[in-house]
């Protein structure tokens, strides 16, 4: 049952914003975190320099919801809005059970002065390393890429 029909431009928003995505995984991959869940070496975590955790403290999450956003735009039928609803919503509402989580493991008054910490950080810092940043740009790129690719062969739907 088609609730809304597909218009050209809902394909080059969704190219666009998964190249957003895309970047979000990127920049977060293999990097301290100790807001979100698993997270390599949070120990290492500098709050003066939380890279994309300023901009979203579940990066992998932020990006899924993204993904699964995005993804309703042009997919108006029935079956794609329930599926792709109910992706997002898991990333979303996984973000406040994670941190419910995250406070109670590290302590609420530990919890506030970390976040606190990040938000007075800058949104945009210079890179430590430029070779990581133009990696993880290139990871981002390539990603992306292989997506608009690999997706009709995949899914059978191109995504161009």
């Amino acid at each position: 049952m088609q609730l809304w029909p597909q218009m050209d431009w809902h394909r080059h928003v969704v190219k666009v914003g998964m190249l957003g995505a895309c970047l979000i995984v990127a920049f977060s991959v293999a990097r301290p975190n100790p807001f979100s869940f698993g997270g390599a070496n949070s120990s290492a975590f500098d709050p003066k320099r939380p890279g994309v955790v300023r901009i979203t403290q579940h990066p992998f999450l932020s990006a899924l919801a993204l993904w699964a956003g995005l993804h309703l735009l042009p997919n108006g039928d029935l079956a794609h809005v329930v599926l792709f609803g109910v992706l997002g919503s898991f990333a979303i509402a996984g973000r406040r059970l994670i941190n419910r989580r995250k406070r109670r493991e590290i302590g609420h008054e530990n919890w506030a002065a970390l976040d606190k910490a990040v938000a007075k950080a800058p949104v945009i810092q210079m890179p430590l390393s430029y070779k990581s940043a133009v990696l993880r740009i290139a990871l981002g790129l390539v990603s992306w890429v292989g997506l608009l690719t690999l997706h009709p062969a995949v899914l059978g739907v191109s995504a161009t």
